[in-house]
């Protein structure tokens, strides 16, 4: 245990006695002295912060930070120490250690406890670092990075806890316990939650879609705009922002439309019986293939659908590139547009819907029972009426 005579001395060797009486004996000098140990600190600063620059060139971030870290540590305690000096309070100090430093192995855990707690900061910040490299370089999306962070830097300060516990000589079996009770009574509570958390996880490795992606789940699709450990941020085409539940993304059936780099687009034509599909198909091949918004490769392709009650139904297909709703639109518009006019040059009718009418027999039966005098109605004076 160290005695406050031993602390006295440590704090106040003999020359420090002498100058508070000589230089340090009055308020104007105190005060005078008080700014000019400002100036310095300021100065050690700035001269700290330029120098940063270089040592991260030459020796790295990560030492540069920490040696930075140590030199601000450094001159705040001389600054502190100093100032107590100055204003004749060293016994401020002299109370603390003796409060803080009982013996020699309080202070080993103390000192062990600063370099855990640094350790463990410097470990987050490079680990994070990196992840933030890796996130530039497209290896992992924007929600495995914030997954990375989270996951990281709760691994790093549990490790640094549990030491720090086991140190200090705290039984951790306690810990340990109430933790799994817990841990238990929060899924008993919070199932849905959990589920939705273990879901986003599932999304974290499994990456059906990144952020940007334009996806549709269940009714509702739109574009990717954040996803998070329990839900996933859509924006709809409407300007609706929707949250879903990571786990009914997982549950349901979901759609990436900008997985593959294109989309391809169908488009119903029809056309009179009176005319040739095949001469129509080529048409409408024609047509298409000059359009801007579609791609050469797949070349378009026309088919014959189904026959409708007033026209031959062809489909059009055709392909686009970095698929989103407006280019869909747009690219879906401009093919209409050229085969409107491409029918209209080559006298190709797309026909209204329509019904015709004809009757099985040249009259009409009318019941004549009671009426023996009644005689049958031809069709054609009946349709003239």
């Amino acid at each position: 245990m160290w005695s406050a005579v031993a602390l006295q001395s440590r704090l106040r060797p003999r020359p420090i006695p002498q100058i508070q009486e000589t230089y340090l004996a009055t308020l104007e000098t105190q005060l005078l002295a008080t700014l000019s140990l400002g100036v310095l600190v300021a100065l050690g600063i700035g001269g700290i912060s330029r120098v940063q620059p270089a040592l991260a060139r030459r020796y790295g971030l990560q030492l540069s930070e920490s040696a930075v870290l140590l030199a601000l540590g450094s001159l705040v305690v001389v600054a502190v120490y100093a100032l107590s000096v100055i204003w004749h309070v060293t016994f401020v100090l002299e109370y603390t250690l003796q409060a803080v430093m009982i013996d020699r192995w309080l202070a080993a855990q103390q000192l062990i406890t600063a370099a855990i707690v640094l350790t463990a900061y410097m470990a987050i910040r490079f680990v994070n670092r990196s992840i933030d490299a890796l996130a530039k370089t497209d290896a992992i999306t924007k929600h495995q990075s914030e997954v990375a962070y989270h996951v990281a830097d709760i691994a790093i300060v549990a490790f640094a806890g549990t030491v720090l516990l086991t140190l200090w000589g705290i039984d951790l079996t306690n810990v340990f316990i109430g933790a799994g009770a817990i841990t238990a009574i929060v899924a008993l509570t919070a199932r849905e939650t959990l589920t939705a958390m273990l879901a986003g996880f599932i999304l974290l490795f499994s990456r059906p879609f990144r952020v940007g992606d334009w996806i549709a789940v269940n009714e509702t699709t739109g574009i990717v705009t954040d996803v998070t450990i329990f839900t996933t941020e859509i924006q709809t085409f409407d300007d609706r922002s929707v949250l879903v539940p990571n786990d009914e993304i997982t549950d349901s059936q979901l759609t990436n439309f900008s997985q593959n780099d294109q989309l391809r687009v169908d488009i119903d034509v029809g056309i009179d019986y009176e005319d040739d599909p095949e001469r129509a198909r080529s048409i409408i091949v024609d047509a298409v293939s000059d359009l801007e918004l579609v791609k050469d490769a797949p070349d378009p392709q026309v088919v014959a659908k189904r026959f409708d009650d007033s026209a031959i139904v062809l489909e059009c297909r055709i392909w686009i590139a970095d698929p989103t709703m407006r280019r869909k639109l747009d690219a879906r518009t401009a093919a209409i547009e050229a085969i409107v006019r491409s029918f209209d040059r080559e006298g190709i009718s797309i026909p209204f819907p329509q019904r015709t009418h004809a009757v099985r027999n040249d009259t009409f039966p009318v019941d004549t029972i009671g009426h023996e005098d009644v005689e049958p109605v031809p069709a054609e004076e009946y349709s003239s009426h």
